[in-house]
């Protein structure tokens, strides 16, 4: 598959270093998950798009993190609904075994 250039960002790119030479990987600015902001391991997510082909592949980059060691997943954007849909049952289930302290 060969890569069809794309000199316009999607408004959301951060045109960062994250972004490939010739505009073809777009990665959005990261916002970082941590209500308390002591936990060991740092979660972030983002928006990303890759210019190849026909069809454009996107959807949500994770970035799961420990100290300066980072692991970034992009999954797609079927998977990123569905994930919305299993992370609200799963938390559903978790409140009624592990009700949060007041």
């Amino acid at each position: 598959m060969s890569n069809v250039p794309n000199p316009a960002h999607p408004p959301w790119c951060r045109h960062g270093p994250d972004c490939a030479s010739g505009g073809d990987l777009h990665v959005s600015t990261l916002v970082r998950v941590a209500p308390r902001g002591d936990e060991v391991i740092q979660v972030a997510a983002g928006l990303w798009r890759m210019d190849v082909g026909p069809c454009q592949p996107g959807g949500v980059l994770l970035e799961f993190s420990v100290g300066e060691d980072a692991d970034r997943w992009p999954i797609d954007s079927a998977q990123a609904r569905v994930l919305v849909a299993v992370l609200v049952d799963l938390l559903r289930r978790a409140d009624v075994e592990f009700p949060q302290a007041a």
